[in-house]
């Protein structure tokens, strides 16, 4: 269950609103707490006592934002009962510290989910307050322990937003279709980023709503109007056309204009544009036709909707791309993406695939995985290293040279490979004097005998480093001594 509270300074606004659902059959009073007149359940509401039961509260004193208003949300799988959702209206005002308050419950069912809308002031008989520290975590603890109480459905971090704004196709012959529309027409208009009323129109299709928009004059001024109705499956109007300001003000023409202008600079932006086109260049690549580029695309979360005329050509091409909330016509994507190319590509069998096909500015991830496959594990152990003798550097009389590095300690066997270096002089190079010689001797000492031993223990390799230290020590003072 999720609460939502919010704060107001108008009791009369937020009352007015929960009155005109109960007017309008979307509503119902559950209860009211030490209000005037009735407080049992009712399918009407006296606004004129409702004022009067939370006037000598507001008179004591004057504080910002004295209403407090909160819904309650339980999942939409949990089935309550009115007695039910009372019960626990009650609890939670009274631990919210509102039992001694005036307050009315109202449940709405003006969505799919049930939920209940509280009403109550933060002023007390006293002119003391209702302290607003900390409301949303304190309402929050009481919820889940409701919750447990209850056996509902625990609210999930992250899912609270997604469950309750999000868009439900309308389906025709359900309970309240003019709310099903109200619903799904506001949030796809507040959510969505389109360019054109056009582009809205698919995204609503999507949804099984259709609009008409309607121009006209009047007393020598222009108007323009738009008007909804519900489709079935297959596009057909059904039901009754609704004006947008019946509906919603989210879904008239001005505000639909304000959301175009606003979303002009997103639309128009590479950073948007550019993932969405890469995901519809990849599955023009991959499909063959136009059924299985639309199920490549829906897989990826983008819905390619195609627009045909009677003779089955295609005359136009829109893309919702659900993940980021946006729709591009195929023209705003580029030429490759017109509704011509999609045309040749599905219905022309002769048609120039290579030209037609837009080019890739990247591979897909697991195509990427697909080109560079992972060498066997079995090609590079890690247990086994191969020791790489370095060739000896020119002679320097001045310095000694460095000895070789110690090979890591370990006790499984050393496979040494002396790499193509030749363990003796080659013939045609005159031999090395002096220190440097001591040293090439040395190295072609232990080249040799490693050649011919083959793999050896750490402790067989420390001895023969040490016998080859010797043998320069013992050559290095040989060769001072002359």
């Amino acid at each position: 269950m999720v609460g939502r509270i919010t704060k107001g300074a108008s009791i009369r606004g937020v009352l007015e609103y929960n009155a005109k659902k109960v007017l309008n059959g979307e509503a119902s009073v559950l209860y009211g707490n030490l209000v005037l007149g009735d407080c049992e359940q009712s399918d009407t509401f006296d606004m004129r006592r409702a004022l009067l039961s939370f006037q000598p509260y507001l008179d004591t004193r004057k504080i910002k934002d004295p209403v407090f208003h909160v819904s309650l949300n339980p999942a939409i799988t949990d089935c309550l009962t009115d007695a039910q959702l009372t019960e626990i209206a009650r609890e939670y005002m009274e631990r919210m510290g509102f039992g001694d308050q005036p307050y009315y419950v109202f449940k709405h069912r003006d969505i799919d989910r049930e939920h209940i809308h509280i009403v109550s002031v933060r002023l007390r008989d006293d002119g003391s307050i209702i302290s607003d520290s900390q409301d949303r975590p304190r309402s929050k603890a009481i919820l889940q322990s409701i919750e447990h109480r209850y056996g509902l459905r625990p609210a999930v971090n992250g899912e609270e937003q997604r469950e309750f704004d999000t868009a439900r196709r309308v389906e025709y012959g359900r309970d309240n279709l003019k709310q099903q529309m109200k619903s799904t027409v506001r949030l796809l208009a507040e959510q969505y980023r389109f360019g054109s009323i056009t582009e809205y129109r698919t995204l609503l299709n999507l949804y099984n709503i259709d609009l008409e928009e309607r121009k006209g004059e009047a007393d020598g001024k222009r108007w323009n109007g738009i008007v909804y109705t519900a489709t079935d499956e297959r596009g057909k109007w059904v039901g009754t056309p609704i004006k947008s300001s019946a509906l919603t003000p989210k879904g008239g023409y001005k505000f639909l204009q304000k959301q175009i202008a606003r979303n002009d600079a997103d639309i128009k932006s590479e950073q948007i544009k550019g993932p969405i086109r890469g995901t519809v260049a990849r599955a023009m690549h991959r499909a063959r036709t136009q059924g299985e580029f639309v199920r490549l695309l829906k897989a990826d979360g983008i819905d390619a909707v195609f627009r045909q005329n009677a003779a089955g050509r295609i005359t136009g091409a829109t893309f919702v791309d659900h993940r980021t909330k946006t729709v591009l016509n195929g023209s705003r994507l580029g030429k490759s993406y017109s509704a011509n190319v999609f045309q040749e590509l599905f219905n022309n069998p002769r048609a120039d695939r290579a030209s037609l096909l837009p080019k890739l500015s990247a591979p897909a991830p697991a195509t990427l995985r697909q080109q560079t496959p992972q060498k066997p594990e079995a090609q590079r152990p890690e247990a086994t290293v191969r020791p790489h003798v370095v060739p000896p550097a020119a002679p320097a009389a001045e310095q000694p040279p460095k000895p070789a590095p110690t090979p890591p300690r370990q006790t499984e066997k050393i496979r040494t490979e002396p790499r193509g270096l030749s363990p003796q002089p080659h013939p045609a190079q005159p031999a090395p004097r002096g220190i440097g010689e001591s040293l090439f001797h040395a190295a072609g000492d232990l080249l040799g005998q490693l050649a011919e031993d083959g793999p050896m223990s750490q402790e067989e390799f420390e001895a023969m480093r040490r016998n080859l230290s010797r043998k320069y020590k013992r050559r290095r003072k040989q060769s001072l001594s002359r």
